[in-house]
């Protein structure tokens, strides 16, 4: 399997411009693994169906527009840029009942927009910023990160900037997550890991994008060698489901390599994940990014309620305000 990531990470700007979906169907397991690639490589869609995200996002983006400017805009735009709307997605993000139908658009015409690592923005381009911010530790189903403990505790310690690019006109989403990752007894490791683009096919526009920071170098994982994220997206971009079991894995060899990759018990690599998730509801209004770090004081060879159980998290949510692109 190592020897087919290695052999398909040349393959990344292939994509997958067969089959596009929008909407809340889980995933059925993928039948190649250059969808699987993409997932740890560029910013990706998410599917979450839990009551969470409803209040997550809707406690940052309801403080600036209300579910009636939410549904006005999301038709504006869709209309304007020829967007399909997420219906699913825009209730979730208005907190409204909707019986609507699942939206599935199958084929079409490729973005050559997506999957590229060298676009510039233009006139045109939005970007949401969230400059540098602190992260704080989660508690709830996170493990308290007393004994043992695998990150600075220091205030300020951990923190991250999350940057996004959106081009309506081009339909096209990128962007970027500084990362400065501090453990415990060591020093702060800063990088910048620049994500794939991502076509914009409906809306609202709810993005992730993940990948490992290796410990023992203080530089992202080479991308053959990154873990598949789990198999079905969720509201907070985490190993953790809100629930408090471990996030589904598209088989177990993928969910212990991904156990292997962040555990910081016997047997593990002692890395960390940093996640970036960001919500718009369309042009020109706030968006909402979400920086974390996570790692699990699970051994190698730990069940999933022993890998969920060990994780601890420390993220931080903000707003981020929609500011057009200035040539420099």
């Amino acid at each position: 399997m190592k020897n087919l990531k290695i052999f398909t990470s040349s393959l990344l700007i292939l994509s997958l411009s067969s089959l596009s979906v929008m909407s809340e169907i889980t995933p059925s397991t993928p039948t190649n693994l250059i969808q699987k690639i993409a997932s740890a490589t560029s910013f990706t869609s998410t599917t979450q169906n839990n009551a969470q995200s409803i209040g997550q996002i809707q406690n940052t983006t309801s403080s600036a527009i209300d579910s009636k400017q939410i549904r006005k805009t999301v038709n504006e735009d869709a209309k304007k840029f020829g967007l399909l709307i997420n219906e699913a997605a825009l209730s979730r993000l208005t907190g409204e009942a909707s019986t609507k139908k699942q939206m599935v658009q199958i084929g079409g015409p490729k973005n050559i927009y997506e999957d590229k690592r060298d676009l510039e923005p233009n006139l045109d381009t939005i970007v949401y910023d969230t400059g540098l911010v602190t992260l704080t530790k989660e508690a709830g189903h996170y493990n308290n990160d007393n004994t043992n403990t695998i990150f600075d505790t220091t205030a300020g310690a951990q923190q991250a900037r999350i940057k996004v690019y959106v081009d309506f006109k081009r339909k096209v989403l990128w962007g970027d997550i500084e990362s400065r990752v501090t453990l415990s007894g060591g020093s702060q490791m800063t990088n910048t890991y620049t994500g794939g683009s991502s076509a914009i096919t409906s809306l609202p526009v709810d993005k992730e994008l993940t990948h490992t920071l290796v410990s023992s170098t203080g530089k992202p994982l080479a991308t053959a060698s990154e873990p598949w994220p789990w198999e079905t997206k969720h509201a907070t971009t985490s190993l953790v489901r809100a629930d408090g079991s471990l996030a589904p894995y598209y088989d177990s060899s993928e969910r212990a390599d991904m156990l292997k990759n962040i555990s910081h018990g016997t047997g593990g690599d002692s890395n960390v994940y940093i996640g970036a998730r960001f919500t718009t509801s369309g042009s020109g209004t706030p968006g909402q990014s979400t920086a974390s770090f996570e790692a699990t004081h699970a051994a190698t060879g730990s069940t999933a309620s022993q890998f969920a159980a060990g994780v601890v998290r420390y993220s931080a949510t903000v707003e981020t305000t929609a500011t057009k692109y200035k040539a420099e």
